[in-house]
């Protein structure tokens, strides 16, 4: 497991962090590349769609 950080901005201009988990292993093995997951600093998981993200219940969509 590794993860790394990146800056994101919601619709306001305010500034987020989003952590991106990923399971090499489990990638490797699938090679579906569904091997990472995103969340906040706060632990709510985010969605990928391209460069943006958003929240299961689409309150709060970032852009990176």
């Amino acid at each position: 497991m590794s993860f790394r950080q990146f800056p994101a901005t919601d619709a306001n201009g305010d500034d987020y962090v989003i952590i991106e988990f990923k399971d090499e292993q489990a990638g490797a093995s699938a090679g579906n590349g569904q091997s990472a997951r995103y969340e906040l600093a706060d632990g709510r998981h985010l969605i990928r769609d391209g460069r943006e993200f958003r929240t299961a219940g689409g309150e709060l969509t970032l852009v990176t």
